[in-house]
Formats: C-alpha cells, structure tokens, sequence
C-alpha cells in the first residue's frame, strides 16, 4: 500500500473514532473502525476529489459509517 493511501486509510479510522460513531472504548472499537474505513476507501479512493461534492470528507465518512451499522 502506498503511503498517501494509508495515510488516508489512517485518516477515515481516526475520524470514525473520534466521532464515536461505534461507541464503547477505543480497544473495543479499533478493529471495527478500521474494517469500515477501508470499505469506504474501496468506494471512494484516496485520491477522490471531494471539492465539488454535496458533502465533504468528514461528512461522507460519518454518514457511510452509519449506514454500514443499519445494514449489520
């Protein structure tokens, strides 16, 4: 893997964390936030454009990330 697409990758975890998405402590939830944030890598790759987009980055990855709750 490149380093600007982990980067990212660490990115999109970081930002599913922080917004405590998942709930529980950050050991409960590491693996989890790290499974979704590549699947929403594999749909929107590191280098996507998000400057004309309805919705920006943190957002994309917020909504994406519920989402893949209500499926499970």
């Amino acid at each position: 893997m490149n380093d600007l697409k982990q980067k990212d990758l660490t990115l999109i975890t970081s930002i599913i964390l922080v917004e405590d998405i998942l709930g529980g402590t950050i050991f409960e939830t590491f693996d989890k936030a790290y499974s979704l944030a590549k699947k929403f890598q594999d749909k929107y790759s590191h280098d996507f454009n998000w400057e004309h987009q309805d919705v920006g980055f943190d957002e994309a990855i917020i909504s994406f990330t519920k989402n893949q709750l209500l499926i499970k």
